[in-house]
């Protein structure tokens, strides 16, 4: 559920609301992700659900195979490969499946801002939209979407704002939703 450090309640952000939206952003972002893996047969080190202004979540991933081709394709230098590699925003994957799969996710988002001032909108609701995509990537780790056991450490997954909100949240966001591995170490640094 929505960890109890930010659990608020307005009339449209109450507890079932909430329940609503988390499973529409399982359900979309499970077949996004799914499809994404099935379409292309890569080899994904990195799952990231991204929330904008524009207050509508969307998938990234970054495959070992499109990294590669992104750094030669880009002229990516030796020192900018470290946070290349985390980039969300620049993965050729960002934004995958948005039109094809979250249209229920958008109507649903569209119908509880309806509902809330600007205020309400960039403050409560924005932290009731961040809070549900942590707990529906947290849903589709534990039905094992992400691998299990050895193959899972192989992988990190996390929410990120874009701009970064520079608190500290991605940190450890990062940190609940991932098993310790030497590949979520060299993530937290980059979020650093």
């Amino acid at each position: 559920m929505i960890p109890a450090n930010r659990k608020v309640e307005t009339d449209m952000c109450t507890e079932k609301d909430n329940e609503e939206l988390i499973e529409a952003l399982v359900k979309a972002a499970r077949t996004a992700f799914l499809s994404l893996k099935e379409t292309t047969k890569e080899h994904f080190y990195f799952y990231v659900f991204v929330f904008d202004q524009g207050l509508h979540p969307y998938i990234s991933a970054w495959s070992y195979e499109a990294l590669e081709k992104s750094i030669i394709e880009q002229k990516i230098s030796d020192e900018e490969k470290g946070w290349w590699k985390w980039d969300c925003a620049d993965s050729p994957y960002a934004v995958y499946g948005y039109d094809e799969f979250f249209g229920e996710v958008s109507e649903l988002l569209d119908r509880r801002a309806g509902a809330l001032s600007k205020e309400e909108l960039y403050g409560i609701e924005w932290f009731a939209r961040i809070d549900s995509m942590e707990e529906a990537m947290k849903r589709l780790d534990d039905s094992g979407l992400f691998g299990t056991g050895k193959e899972r450490e192989c992988v990190v997954i996390n929410v990120e704002q874009q701009p970064p909100d520079g608190d500290g949240s991605e940190y450890n966001r990062a940190l609940r939703l991932n098993p310790s591995s030497a590949l979520l170490s060299e993530y937290l640094e980059t979020c650093e």
